[in-house]
């Protein structure tokens, strides 16, 4: 389950790095540019997370962009991850090396349950829109991007694995 706690800490379910990474190349079916933006974590591709690690997104952007950034859990729960009510701004510049969340902002994200394949959907726009939180598939987020999209689209997502502390790891750390 996803809580906020008082003090703004958002806890997640992220962790492994067991990734497909893809730039998936949809806006060449509508006509629009492709906007090249790559995701990555803070340690990097091919790390492990476990529960109770916190972990901060790595974004490259090849072009000006407004960026939206959705988190599907292993349960199939959609999170909004950008923007949020504690980073609102979401319009970044080309070549900017974004970190999620940023670090004078005061929330985090935890690794926490449910554990099980998931993804970090990173969806980057010509356009500034606000998203229906009821669609309830990143498919139709998507779709609803896409097509207010003017001139220029792009997507990246970041698929992980995520797991439980270790008997081990919990009763000796």
């Amino acid at each position: 389950m996803h809580k906020i706690f008082p003090c703004c800490l958002l806890v997640f379910s992220l962790c492994g790095c067991s990734t497909t990474n893809n730039n998936t190349g949809t806006a060449v079916s509508k006509g629009l540019a492709s906007i090249p933006l790559e995701l990555t974590t803070h340690l990097g591709n091919q790390q492990q997370f476990v529960e109770g690690d916190e972990i901060q997104f790595l974004l490259s952007l090849g072009q000006d962009a407004y960026i939206y950034m959705l988190y599907l859990d292993a349960s199939g729960a959609i999170t909004q991850i950008l923007p949020n009510v504690n980073q609102q701004s979401h319009f970044y510049s080309a070549g900017y090396f974004l970190t999620i969340p940023e670090y004078e902002n005061l929330y985090r994200f935890t690794i926490g349950e449910p554990f099980g394949e998931e993804s970090i959907w990173v969806i980057a726009s010509d356009q500034s829109i606000s998203l229906d939180l009821s669609l309830d598939k990143v498919d139709s987020i998507r779709h609803v991007i896409k097509n207010a999209s003017r001139q220029a689209y792009g997507e990246y997502v970041l698929r992980i694995t995520t797991r439980a502390k270790s008997r081990h790891q919990a009763c000796c750390t």
